[in-house]
């Protein structure tokens, strides 16, 4: 090469001055692009073992005059050097063919991992996000059911579960789970459930009455000043003995007990109550109460009652306010008539309603059930512009929910 003319500062000035060399593409089109490389596996040209040939043939060209006698010695070297150059070719060959093929592999894990991803995704998008009732329990099996508040004491529920009989009476135990189902509601404080009110009580028992009928007895805990309750206090005492409405066991009241004598005063009406009737048709709707902190959604009894199904129904399709907290509407699909067919209730939608097998629908058909309860219906049956929603298969008599709200 000629001997350059340019000073090192001219050089870099010279450089600067080109133009800016910049990737213009997208990095998903790189991606296809490499990856579209990667699947043809064109072979790789060697082009740094070619340029080191070409330039050790000019070197012997130049070199040849001073390096005649030694030609012979030169040729054997070079078909050496040659040998040997092509032993790295095909090892590095090799070896990059497994680099490849290493590559794909993990390319290809990567895309059924993608699609296995996808799949789950849609899989679980397709199922209802969350279980509103229950509908059975098994052979060996018992359904416990607590009357609780949500909201900070606002919205009377129910909360159940379903647990292993352990051959004792159901009410004993009913007392027995108590303290898990109060454990598992602490754990669970986004819920906005509050805790089974068991500070009021001291034992639960069953009895039979003069007329052969179950009841269950309530020992109140003596230092507790039943008289003395304010209004919130009187309704989740009482919420509280409403647990046992639900349970498979026909209980027809509770007896009160308090300093081993029968009857209580229960608020400031000064009336001597000795039992309370267990109620089966409170005559209540269905509504959902959503804490803001958290996606479960828990089913809740209306304040009011009403006289008759259809009233019932109609308030299901408006929000309540109380306070800072709100119960949101359940039916959220136009209906077109409600039919009593004996103890069963037809509910019709409209041709055009909004119908589809998704988490408020199987919500939405499980809090008209439970309403239907309320009104001693036994099976409702569903019509409308779809088969099925969750479970419940239109067209067909479907029996109402054991309760509300498993946990």
């Amino acid at each position: 090469m000629k001997k350059s003319e340019w000073s090192d500062e001219q050089l870099e000035h010279i450089l600067s001055q080109m133009p800016e060399v910049k990737d213009h593409r997208n990095p998903h089109e790189v991606y296809q692009n490499v990856t579209r490389k990667m699947k043809k596996r064109k072979k790789r040209v060697w082009v740094i073992p070619s340029f080191a040939t070409v330039a050790a043939v000019l070197l012997l060209f130049i070199l040849a005059p001073s390096f005649v006698n030694k030609m012979n010695n030169s040729e054997i070297n070079s078909a050496d050097m040659a040998k040997d150059n092509t032993i790295l070719e095909s090892n590095s060959e090799a070896k990059e063919s497994t680099r490849n093929d290493e590559e794909m592999s993990t390319l290809q894990r990567f895309e059924d991992q993608e699609r296995d991803e996808d799949a789950t995704i849609s899989s679980v998008e397709e199922q209802p996000s969350q279980n509103y009732v229950v509908n059975s329990v098994g052979e060996n099996e018992v359904l416990l059911t607590y009357g609780v508040y949500l909201g900070g004491a606002m919205f009377p529920s129910i909360v159940s579960v379903v647990v292993e009989s352990d051959g004792e009476n159901i009410i004993e135990q009913w007392q027995k789970h108590i303290p898990y189902v109060n454990e598992m509601i602490r754990e669970n404080p986004s819920w906005g459930i509050d805790e089974v009110p068991i500070s009021f009580f001291s034992d639960f028992s069953e009895v039979v009455t003069k007329d052969n009928a179950k009841a269950v007895k309530v020992e109140v805990d003596n230092t507790i000043h039943t008289e003395s309750f304010a209004t919130a206090q009187t309704a989740e005492f009482t919420h509280t003995i409403s647990s046992f409405r639900y349970l498979v066991e026909d209980f027809q009241h509770v007896e009160l007990y308090q300093n081993n004598q029968q009857g209580i005063i229960i608020g400031q009406s000064g009336i001597v109550e000795n039992h309370i009737d267990v109620e089966k048709d409170t005559k209540k709707a269905y509504l959902y109460y959503k804490n803001e902190q958290s996606d479960k959604k828990m089913l809740a009894l209306t304040y009011e009652d009403f006289n008759t199904i259809e009233q019932a129904l109609e308030a299901m399709k408006e929000d309540t306010i109380q306070g800072d907290f709100i119960l949101h509407k359940t039916i959220i699909s136009d209906i077109k008539e409600v039919k009593q067919n004996g103890t069963d209730l037809e509910v019709h939608f409209n041709d055009n309603a909004a119908l589809e097998n998704s988490d408020n629908y199987i919500l939405m058909l499980n809090a008209i059930m439970l309403t239907a309860k309320e009104f001693d219906f036994d099976t409702v049956t569903f019509y409308g512009n779809i088969d099925q929603i969750g479970q419940v298969r239109f067209g067909e008599q479907v029996r109402v929910p054991l309760a509300p709200n498993p946990l």
